[in-house]
């Protein structure tokens, strides 16, 4: 089974990504589509994990409700190009089995990146993967992410994608330039 995956298809319209891919693109093992009704239970997994989400907000599991409202936000199709609309999407592997969840949020200034890993898929390098494919599906403003002081493994993360520290706080700014 080859680990590369060739992908060209129509890029969803919203938060400054582009209409379509220019050409298909060469990725590793991943996929990104769209989150739809369907991987509610995969999400509410990880975001009912203390371990997913201790670095997420104030780091408590989200309840069932809390998620749902969240969810079904995310999955608005009809605001998608206002500012503060998230944007979700679901990174899946080669046998389109979900591994984790891409946000993009359309800011001011800049496009605001998160991205959580199912835990049985923690150290396989997901999250790099899902950072690079969120830098080919966003064009405009630059892209943003917030990380606290003690997620090192996060930190590492966004500085092997680009990412520079902007502003050492609590929790930490990194920014990417777009391409």
């Amino acid at each position: 089974r080859s680990t590369v995956r060739a992908i060209g298809h129509r890029q969803h319209r919203g938060c400054g990504w582009g209409d379509d891919f220019p050409a298909p693109r060469v990725v590793t093992r991943l996929q990104l589509r769209p989150a739809v009704p369907s991987d509610a239970d995969f999400l509410f997994s990880m975001a009912s994990d203390p371990d997913v989400v201790r670095w997420v907000g104030d780091g408590k599991p989200w309840s069932r409700c809390y998620f749902d409202g969240r969810f079904l936000r995310a999955l608005n199709p009809e605001n998608i190009r206002a500012p503060d609309m998230p944007r979700w999407f679901i990174g899946t592997d080669e046998d389109r089995h979900p591994v984790g969840l891409l946000s993009l949020i359309r800011r001011s200034d800049h496009i605001e990146v998160g991205y959580w890993v199912h835990p049985a898929e923690w150290g396989r390098g997901y999250a790099g993967e899902l950072l690079d494919l969120a830098q080919d599906h966003t064009y405009g403003p630059p892209m943003a992410a917030q990380v606290y002081p003690a997620n090192s493994a996060s930190r590492r993360v966004l500085e092997r994608a680009g990412f520079t520290l902007v502003d050492d706080g609590d929790p930490m700014i990194f920014r990417c330039p777009p391409k």
